[in-house]
């Protein structure tokens, strides 16, 4: 099975982009890596009812962190009551896709942490940033390919 995950993106990228994953632009992740065997329409629903754009997500980027199995993932923790919000719906609308699992249950539901993945793009403790489009990856070894991106008007 492909594993994918939901991230929220403070500028848009298209479907069908490629992108490394070493060379991530700024995002909020709000489901990280997961399987099932529903077809990327069943997932685009899924994320389409978990209503995760309904209105702009705010973000306030707070401290680093090392996320990962090794600790190895530098990231920094943000404030935002939103994406717990939405990270819990879309788990809601996930956990009854057929053979969804996530690949790391720890970092689901009460094990969530919001965070921004520090890359190229990221941005400095104390920075708010603002959200306005949501992107299903399929993550690959080295890549990960959008494969449905929405806005607050919904799929793009």
């Amino acid at each position: 099975m492909k594993s994918y995950a939901v991230v929220a993106l403070f500028d848009p990228l298209d479907v069908g982009a490629v992108i490394n994953r070493r060379a991530w632009p700024a995002h909020v992740t709000l489901a990280s890596n997961f399987v099932t065997s529903a077809s990327t329409s069943g997932i685009a629903r899924a994320v389409y009812e978990a209503a995760p754009v309904d209105a702009p997500m705010r973000v306030h980027v707070g401290e680093q962190a090392l996320f990962g199995p090794n600790r190895d993932v530098r990231v920094r923790l943000v404030d935002s009551n939103q994406a717990v919000s939405v990270h819990n719906r879309l788990a809601d609308q996930f956990e009854s896709l057929p053979g969804f699992v996530p690949e790391e249950p720890a970092y689901w539901r009460q094990g969530y942490r919001p965070h921004l993945t520090l890359g190229p793009a990221a941005a400095g403790e104390g920075d708010r940033e603002t959200s306005n489009c949501v992107v299903i990856v399929e993550i690959r070894d080295t890549d990960a390919r959008v494969l449905a991106a929405f806005n607050s008007r919904g799929a793009l």
